[in-house]
């Protein structure tokens, strides 16, 4: 009875047991519902947040890295190799009158390059059936003499050149973006060059790409994570590119897609800040 009474009279003045008084009695009711509210909302955005990029994006590591030699001997032995393939072209020189040697040299550096630096050749690949339409970057390095660091460096084909970005410090967070059309071929392998690797000197002395974000369609892809080294680096990826291909006028009108990578960490380098990349190309299908 004493309970009852209790209960009756702190209905009668708003106050209940175990808790503070309370002036308006629907507030606890309000405050509940605002914090179920929230707590819905934050858990939707984390959740969203979750599938969106914690389960898509992709740690990869190369499949291979196949180690670059720009030494004074290789490019004595490229130099020969330019000598006895011009011999041959001539008729000067024919195959069964070459030493074993010299067969070795040609047969090591085969005759579909041009140069030490020639990084596809003329035989037949990917890039037969096209390449990006454009690279363009979020800043890049002054000129400083003959030599440039232009984003187009980065998908010239060539060794020699390099893209180094342009702002104060490592250069996190700056970017190239890689414009490809809808007909563009699919991508299955994403090729790097890490570092200005013309030269042992220039490698060492500037940054290099430690790890790198892959963005497609602005849209984050993966996470690419380069070794220390002069030296292509393969990573394998699923499919990238239009699928749909059998109705060229269709595939035509549809938008073009891109390829960003971003800067996430570096090597540092022991006199410069700047970070190069040297190259970055790809292999994939539809091509034959």
């Amino acid at each position: 009875m004493h309970a009852l009474v209790s209960l009756n009279l702190a209905r009668k003045y708003g106050q209940y047991p175990f808790s503070t008084p309370c002036n308006h009695r629907c507030q606890p009711f309000e405050i509940q519902t605002s914090y179920m509210k929230t707590t819905t909302i934050i858990t939707a955005i984390i959740f969203h947040t979750l599938i969106t990029y914690g389960q898509e994006i992709k740690n990869l590591h190369p499949t291979y890295v196949n180690v670059l030699d720009f030494s004074d001997k290789a490019k004595s032995e490229w130099s020969h190799r330019d000598n006895l393939l011009s011999q041959l072209s001539s008729g000067k020189l024919d195959w069964d009158s070459m030493t074993s040697k010299e067969q070795g040299l040609l047969e090591k550096y085969g005759e579909v390059y041009e140069d030490i630096w020639d990084i596809v050749g003329g035989g037949c690949s990917w890039y037969c059936g096209g390449g990006p339409i454009k690279v363009s970057a979020s800043s890049w390095l002054k000129p400083q003499g003959s030599n440039n660091y232009d984003p187009k460096n980065a998908h010239d084909l060539n060794y020699k050149n390099a893209w180094i970005e342009g702002v104060s410090g490592y250069g996190i967070g700056e970017q190239l973006t890689y414009t490809f059309s809808a007909t563009a071929p699919r991508i299955t392998e994403i090729i790097v060059v890490n570092g200005y690797v013309k030269s042992e000197a220039a490698y060492r002395n500037n940054s290099r790409v430690k790890q790198i974000k892959v963005y497609l369609n602005d849209k984050p892809y993966a996470i690419l994570n380069l070794e220390d080294k002069i030296a292509n680096q393969g990573f394998k990826v699923e499919p990238i590119g239009n699928s749909e291909r059998k109705d060229l006028d269709n595939l035509k009108n549809k938008p073009n897609w891109t390829l960003k990578f971003e800067i996430l960490d570096v090597y540092k380098g022991l006199k410069y800040d700047d970070v190069a990349i040297s190259e970055i190309y790809f292999d994939g299908l539809d091509v034959h």
